[in-house]
């Protein structure tokens, strides 16, 4: 499991907790935090990805 696998499948978690619970606070706090695992998610799949090179540059716009 890559790392951005374990934080969607936290946030998966933290949602169908939110769902179950009855507490307006609890729901609103876990739903908070699987945004923000979704976040770190995202975060990690884009360091996850290979770096693109075309022509000679990367998309940095580096040359070599």
């Amino acid at each position: 499991m890559t790392q951005s696998q374990h934080y969607k499948f936290q946030a998966e978690q933290a949602k169908r907790l939110a769902r179950q619970v009855t507490d307006l606070e609890v729901r609103e706090r876990l739903l908070e935090m699987a945004g923000e695992y979704s976040r770190y998610a995202e975060l990690m799949e884009a360091r996850e990805r290979p770096v693109e090179w075309t022509e000679g540059r990367s998309l940095a716009g580096g040359h070599w």
